[in-house]
Parts: structure tokens; sequence; C-alpha cells
């Protein structure tokens, strides 16, 4: 597999409003250390994977800071709207940027709060993925989206994102093939972080570093 042909965009939100179903378990504060230090565990198991060409499109100057410092590219997020949710409208400047920068790659919209996952199932999902138009992976739920990968010659941002509420039907139904209708396939790659009990069931898969420590300050326990 040719890593170098896959462009990775990744979206994050502005921190004060990012993951407020945490609470009450977690203040402000600590969800702000907790989505930077995600975005960081993603990234690094991105770049683990072989990926060297990542945009991250956020708002937020400290999400970019982040970005930067573990070698991706970044760009502001407008706060436009697409398909009713302002996601799909990052995820859709990311994928121009990464084509201007790497035309003809192809593309893996990739969520930024999976700290559990690991650099095998990134590459094991790329390979399974790369003779079709379009794949996604679903979350643990098996309603959401982790992953989602377009081809650039079948690329239309507005018909094929749709994150947001019941998304693996939805980019389903837009001819995307589910790559984890086996539910015991990259459990790590599936595990998308927006609830406390969320978080704990990647710490038991195993987290990155950075939410490990954080999660550690944090003294969560299973009674959280």
């Amino acid at each position: 597999m040719d890593t170098r042909s896959i462009a990775v965009v990744i979206a994050v939100k502005e921190l004060s409003a990012a993951k407020t179903r945490l609470s009450p378990g977690v203040d402000g504060n600590a969800r702000r250390q907790l989505v930077l230090a995600m975005l960081t565990d993603t990234l690094a198991a991105v770049r683990a994977a072989g990926l060297d060409q990542v945009v991250v499109v956020s708002p937020d100057t400290s999400v970019a800071e982040a970005a930067q410092a573990s070698g991706a590219r970044t760009v502001v997020d407008r706060g436009d709207v697409l398909n009713g949710d302002v996601l799909n409208a990052a995820f859709a400047i990311g994928i121009d940027h990464a084509l201007s920068l790497w035309p003809g790659s192809r593309i893996m919209v990739l969520q930024a709060d999976l700290p559990a996952v690991r650099p095998e199932s990134l590459t094991a999902a790329i390979d399974r993925s790369s003779d079709l138009e379009r794949a996604f992976i679903a979350d643990h739920s098996g309603t959401g989206t982790t992953a989602l990968f377009l081809n650039a010659a079948d690329l239309s941002a507005a018909d094929t994102l749709r994150f947001g509420a019941h998304s693996a039907r939805e980019h389903r139904r837009r001819g995307a093939v589910e790559l984890t209708e086996d539910s015991g396939r990259w459990p790590d790659l599936r595990i998308d972080v927006d609830t406390v009990e969320d978080l704990l069931t990647a710490r038991r898969l195993g987290l990155g570093t950075s939410t490990s420590a954080v999660l550690e300050r944090l003294q969560l326990d299973e009674q959280t």
C-alpha cells in the first residue's frame, strides 16, 4: 500500500464548545485538555501509520498549534454550514485544501477524538478501502462515522459528507461501503469519545500517551 497517496482531513471545534456531553463529570478546562490530548494521540497514530499528508481544520488557535506541532497543515474554519452541520463544512474546506496541496490523493476524513486508535488499524482500513470509490467506518454504536474514504475522482463534498446524527446510515445511502460490518474489527478505530463512558471504554482498549496523562489527572473511574 502506498500511504503517500492518502491525504488525511480532520476537523475540530472551538475548544470552548467541544465535548459538552462530558459534563458534568468533566469541567470546561479539563474538556479542553482532553480534546487537545485526543487530537494529539490521533495525529500520532496517523503519523506512525506513515501518513504525512494531513490537514486539520479548526477555528481554535490552540488546536492549530497542537496540529502544527504534530506536523499537520492547518486551515481556519470559517464557520460555514454544509448539509446542516458545521462539521461537514469544515471537512469540505479541509478536503479542498488537501487536494490543492496534494492533487489526486485519496482522502481519509477522520474524526479527531480517537484516543485509542492504533497505526495498524489505520493502515488496514486504508488497504481494505483502496479499491472502493467510497467507504466508511461506523463508530462503536453503529450509528456514527469515525472515518470516510473518498477517491479524488469521485469527490463531491456536498453530496458525500453527512457527518452528524445517523451519519453511518446517510453515508451508506450515498454509496459508501461499510468496512466494519464485522463488529469485532478495529475496535480502537471505532471508539470516538462523546461521553465519559466512551472515554472509559477507550481506556480499556488502551489510550495514547497524551490522553492517558490527562485522564490520570482527572481520576475518572467506572462510577463517574
